[in-house]
């Protein structure tokens, strides 16, 4: 665990070194670009799914998988992939309101396609329990590309946003390449199971739409604010939700990748339906505020005091909205856990309905906050998105067991 927190550790330092490279030598209008391919990257690895992923990665873990239909699923992120790619770019370039050449509307169409394919074949090799294998790519996917790209614009060889973007890529193809033999080698001692590619869609199904509509309204206040505020104050808010996002990531790398399986293992074992005190109430949701309280702090100090005491001319986020932030990303290493929990008990109808109620609910507000607060009320849109979800969650699944109980007294 401590050599998988290090890893992570350094990979979000890394992405953070890079954000500051990114504003102290391209400027904060390019980080506001960044900022925007970040969240769009990260929305389409859940929609490009096309209902498969949790499903898949579950039956990985419990050792219900095939290789047969895990090539059949890589073989339709990749198409699937592509044609939504090149249609997300080619919507969102005629409005965007930064100039683009060709060259870099391409790149950013190959980032969605292959940080959707290597998210994928990555969360296949944590489910598989190759924990250290899984973090090494994971490092190299979001840590090593981003110092290569700091070096880079501290010698003058990365000049523009398009020359980190490609590093990117190539990052992601590397990963995609190496997490595939690791995942084959896993499927080499299973026996072939009789299992067809629509019954692993259909299972899965409702936790992708719930993951996307999660996604959706996690990062929506990014395209608000680039509607109403100037891509400078996009910039200044990417900055500080960088900083804050490293609880959440930590947590996620470090607890979560091993509890969900786990999870998945035993709701195999038993066949019962998680209670709230199981969703809500265990080691590690409790390992998850243990970490994310534990960075809190090393966040603050790092801002508020090294910087201060090694008089080094950094930008420092506003502490308000890095605050909000902190506690928006501490409620979402919970989530994560509690998320899985849905996931790994197959109750796809809670999961489903907390997503769609967050996202009807919570994007109107952050709309109006953002309107009235600018980046603040982003920050604080945020913290409202997750307080509906796990908030849904919870009352849902104590009345699916009020009801069910009711009726086996009847």
């Amino acid at each position: 665990m401590i050599f998988r927190l290090l890893l992570r550790g350094g990979a979000l330092g890394a992405k953070f070194l890079l954000v500051l490279a990114i504003t102290h030598f391209l400027g904060y209008e390019a980080l506001g670009f960044y900022g925007v391919v970040v969240a769009a990257s990260l929305i389409a690895s859940k929609f490009y799914s096309v209902g498969f992923s949790s499903e898949i990665n579950r039956l990985i873990s419990v050792g219900g998988s095939s290789r047969r239909v895990v090539d059949k699923v890589l073989l339709l992120y990749l198409g699937v992939g592509l044609l939504l790619s090149l249609a997300t770019v080619g919507i969102y370039s005629l409005f965007q309101q930064v100039a683009a050449s060709a060259v870099l509307i391409l790149c950013v169409t190959l980032v969605l396609l292959s940080e959707h394919l290597s998210f994928e074949i990555n969360s296949f090799v944590f489910s598989a329990q190759k924990a250290t294998a899984g973090a090494l790519l994971f490092f190299l996917k979001t840590g090593l590309w981003a110092l290569l790209a700091v070096a880079g614009m501290l010698l003058g060889w990365v000049a523009d946003i398009a020359s980190v973007l490609w590093l990117w890529v190539i990052a992601n193809l590397l990963v995609i390449g190496a997490g595939y033999l690791i995942v084959v080698n896993v499927h080499k001692g299973r026996t072939s199971q009789a299992l067809a590619t629509a019954t692993v869609w259909k299972a899965g199904l409702p936790f992708y739409f719930g993951t996307g509509l999660i996604a959706l309204s996690q990062y929506a206040e990014r395209f608000l604010i680039a509607d109403l505020e100037p891509y400078a104050n996009l910039g200044q808010y990417v900055y500080a939700w960088s900083a804050a996002n490293t609880l959440q990531a930590l947590s996620y790398a470090v607890v979560a990748v091993v509890g969900i399986p786990l999870l998945a293992k035993q709701f195999q074992a038993d066949q019962q339906a998680f209670t709230l005190r199981q969703l809500f109430i265990n080691k590690w949701v409790m390992r998850s505020l243990l970490v994310s309280a534990v960075v809190a702090v090393l966040i603050y100090g790092f801002f508020n005091v090294v910087l201060d005491y090694v008089a080094i001319g950094v930008p420092r986020p506003d502490n308000a909205i890095l605050g909000v932030l902190i506690v928006s990303f501490a409620l979402r290493g919970i989530g994560d856990i509690v998320w899985g929990g849905l996931i790994a008990s197959k109750n796809s109808r809670v999961s489903l309905a907390s997503a769609a109620l967050c996202l009807l609910v919570s994007v109107p507000v952050s709309y109006a906050l953002i309107v009235h607060y600018s980046i603040l009320g982003a920050a604080w849109g945020n913290v409202f998105a997750i307080v509906v979800q796990l908030a849904v969650i919870a009352v849902l699944t104590r009345a699916t067991r009020t009801k069910k109980a009711v009726v086996s007294w009847a």
